[in-house]
């Protein structure tokens, strides 16, 4: 089924920026406040280091948080978040939500992703939370594991493949995935996504992503030993002390060369945004 998307323009794109500063300045709040330790990750913390904010064409925000920690800010969320503007989102919170990783959301705005209008889940303007667990060393187990989390990925997402994708046996085929029961895919989930963080192990994951991940395995678990602060957008935010390893890992090592112009657009695809009354107060 074809969709439109929503042209992201510089006002929509510079609104969408103001918003994401806000969630993460309230990320930041709550976990300095509780002594929880986060980083930025992805294209905030490639922005922070190369333009001391956004990249210019960028629309979102992204953090990572060790699971002890993540479990921290679930529960510090709880007393310290202010529900007046935002929303923690993941499975315990919203029963219509799929995916493995966390969201924050802006109250009375909309972000519906393409092809996800048929899902009932909260849709506000978001940013991600993600969550790195340990991973098992030797390379047979971690293909295996890589390949179970992928086939939890597409059953959690066949409510949104079911009717999207273009290929009428896949369609039929995400139709019957969606009859497994969602908390026995997020039981087992969560099963295997803390299975070895108890052990001491080389890496550590965002086990969300089955076999697409940015990086073959994971992360060494060492660039999270240690936070500095890095500047953004006229504010400072937690990240890795070890920045250069982790940009190099995620981007090669020209990380600080702007990509083709070509490149440089929004990847978040909307069939509709709206700020609602926000920025008319």
């Amino acid at each position: 089924m074809m969709t439109e998307n929503f042209e992201i323009t510089k006002d929509v794109l510079e609104k969408l920026q103001k918003v994401e500063l806000e969630m993460l300045i309230e990320v930041d709040r709550i976990c300095r406040k509780n002594n929880i330790n986060y980083s930025i990750m992805y294209g905030t913390l490639l922005g922070a280091v190369r333009n001391g904010g956004f990249i210019p064409w960028d629309d979102d925000c992204d953090v990572v948080f060790k699971r002890d920690e993540y479990e921290k800010f679930f529960e510090a969320c709880k007393k310290d978040l202010d529900t007046s503007r935002f929303f923690l989102q993941e499975h315990r919170t919203d029963p219509y939500y799929l995916f493995g990783y966390s969201k924050l959301r802006r109250e009375n705005t909309v972000f519906e992703r393409t092809g996800q209008r048929n899902i009932k889940q909260h849709g506000g303007i978001f940013m991600d939370l993600f969550i790195l667990d340990n991973i098992l060393d030797g390379t047979v187990g971690r293909i295996l594991n890589k390949f179970e989390l992928y086939v939890i990925r597409n059953a959690l997402n066949s409510k949104i493949f079911k009717d999207t994708s273009y290929n009428p046996f896949k369609r039929n085929f995400y139709r019957l995935l969606d009859m497994i029961p969602k908390n026995i895919l997020f039981d087992r989930l969560d099963r295997i996504q803390k299975k070895y963080n108890s052990k001491n192990t080389e890496l550590s994951r965002r086990y969300t992503w089955g076999i697409e991940e940015d990086v073959p395995f994971g992360y060494p678990n060492k660039l999270y030993d240690d936070l500095c602060e890095l500047e953004f957008e006229g504010h400072k935010f937690l990240a890795t002390k070890y920045f250069k390893e982790q940009l190099t890992i995620l981007y090669g090592e020209d990380y600080m060369r702007l990509p083709p112009k070509e490149e440089r657009y929004p990847h978040n695809n909307a069939e509709e945004i709206s700020f609602g009354d926000i920025f008319d107060r």
